[in-house]
């Protein structure tokens, strides 16, 4: 499956007879509500409309990935000072950290905190 293909997607969906004067203000909370779900779930889109009559809403998303796009986190280690030895070689507790992560102690960095410098890696979670 391509990282990049979308599809729309158009949700129905059948009520009891609603107030005409009630739906504006439906609409607005599911559109606002859709965007907030999708935005935290890392969805990509391209529009979304919403529609009603009294007796149904409607909720279409174009343009929809199909796919959660991928993150990236950075994970913090150990200091440097725990994680390297004088001579810079990895001790037990870097390479501990890159098992635990399940990478290579090649794949380590440093970051530079408010604290010093600490080993980290970024951790890439597919959608």
């Amino acid at each position: 499956m391509r990282q990049n293909q979308r599809k729309d997607l158009l949700i129905e969906i059948g009520t009891e007879e609603i107030p005409a004067g009630f739906l504006p203000n439906a609409l607005r909370s599911l559109e606002k509500n859709t965007v907030t779900i999708l935005t935290e779930q890392r969805f990509e889109y391209d529009a979304i409309e919403t529609m009603a009559t009294p007796r149904r809403m409607v909720l279409w998303i174009g343009g929809l990935a199909v796919k959660q796009a991928d993150l990236v986190e950075k994970v913090m280690g150990p200091p440097k000072k725990v994680a390297f030895d004088e001579n810079g070689t990895p001790t037990k507790a870097a390479h501990g950290f890159a098992r635990r992560n399940n990478c290579s102690v090649d794949d380590l960095h440093l970051e530079e905190t408010e604290r010093g410098p600490y080993v980290c890696i970024n951790k890439i979670v597919e959608g």
